[in-house]
């Protein structure tokens, strides 16, 4: 009698029929079959900018709400769902508590420097993720950055006004936090992580928009954190976040961030900013290009076709598609399926 199959030796070969049927390999006659080429493989591909790619990868990203195993689970059924070419691990599974006792800008000494324990949450979450897809694509995990997490600790409208009122005393709890980063980031690594989903936020015209402040309080310790993330691992992407606010002054903000992969917003500087503007400003392959609350949110699968079509007719030859930020749990997993699709069809 043959064995069983085990669970995971039949999503695997699942994910790699599917991602066969995507790329639409079929025998020659009188010729045996060309080899898949792994996802893993495929975003080797895109990264390499001495040869243009013959594949457009894509995600979307998406929070779901839950954590711990039905995290897992919940992780695992969409990216095999959608056939997104990564698996990116959300940064949900916990977050700083309001910190009742920062009133004043000398309070933020106050923040602890939070070990490696802390994280185990997140720690589980990311061990599981590597141990069920690492075989199948890359693991890539969200971490948030210091101004993140430190508008977790007080509201963000609290921390905008202790950095006006005195930015270096806030500076002591953004080192703070950066080193509890940075205590994450090195454990992820360690458990063998293939990059980071690294964010920026807090420069937007209506938080710390002036450009002395947002080095001295944000981008010092951006720089920090995700050049140790780029160290640790080969595949970072950096997310210039405009979720609470847009941009100005953007280049000067932002072009020299790692990351081997930018993930863009639609405008900046009062202004759309295309695939293409952003590529030769970042000097690397981007991500981007679709709004998460336009027609992939709202269309029909014809639609979000097309859409995306003019996406990447636009787009440079090193680009993953994407959306500016994380997509609404609302949006059809239909729309989701057809503009991902449509991408890993487009140079086929």
């Amino acid at each position: 009698m043959a064995a069983t199959p085990s669970r995971r030796s039949f999503c695997k070969s699942v994910a790699l029929a599917s991602l066969g049927s995507l790329m639409r390999v079929k025998p020659v006659r009188g010729q045996a079959a060309r080899p898949v080429r792994s996802k893993r493989d495929l975003m080797h591909q895109v990264l390499d900018l001495s040869t243009p790619p013959s594949y457009v990868p894509a995600g979307f990203f998406m929070h779901f709400g839950v954590r711990g195993d039905a995290a897992v689970r919940a992780h695992l059924d969409y990216f095999r769902a959608t056939g997104m070419d990564f698996a990116k691990i959300q940064f949900d599974e916990q977050s700083l508590p309001a910190n009742s006792e920062i009133k004043t800008p000398e309070d933020w000494a106050k923040l602890p420097v939070l070990g490696e324990k802390w994280f185990e949450p997140s720690l589980y979450l990311l061990k599981r993720l590597i141990a069920e897809a690492k075989a199948e694509a890359f693991i890539i995990q969200t971490v948030y950055s210091p101004y993140q997490m430190a508008k977790q600790a007080v509201p963000w409208r609290l921390l905008v006004e202790h950095v006006n009122q005195d930015a270096e005393q806030v500076c002591r709890g953004m080192e703070n936090i950066t080193l509890s980063l940075l205590n994450f980031v090195q454990a992820a690594s360690r458990l063998g992580v293939d990059g980071f989903y690294m964010c920026s936020q807090g420069g937007e015209t209506n938080r710390i928009a002036n450009l002395t402040l947002f080095d001295r309080t944000i981008k010092t310790y951006d720089m920090l954190l995700y050049k140790e993330a780029s160290r640790l691992a080969p595949c970072n992407i950096m997310h210039l976040c405009d979720y609470d606010g847009p941009y100005e002054e953007f280049a000067q903000r932002f072009h020299d961030y790692p990351g081997q992969v930018v993930n863009v917003p639609l405008s900046a500087d009062d202004r759309p900013l295309s695939l293409r503007e952003a590529a030769q400003l970042f000097k690397r392959p981007v991500m981007g290009g679709i709004d998460r609350h336009g027609i992939l949110a709202t269309g029909t699968t014809e639609q979000v076709k097309q859409m995306t079509l003019a996406v990447l007719k636009e787009a440079p030859a090193n680009f993953i598609l994407g959306a500016d930020c994380t997509v609404s749990p609302k949006t059809s997993i239909e729309n989701l399926q057809t503009a991902i699709r449509t991408a890993h069809e487009y140079r086929s």
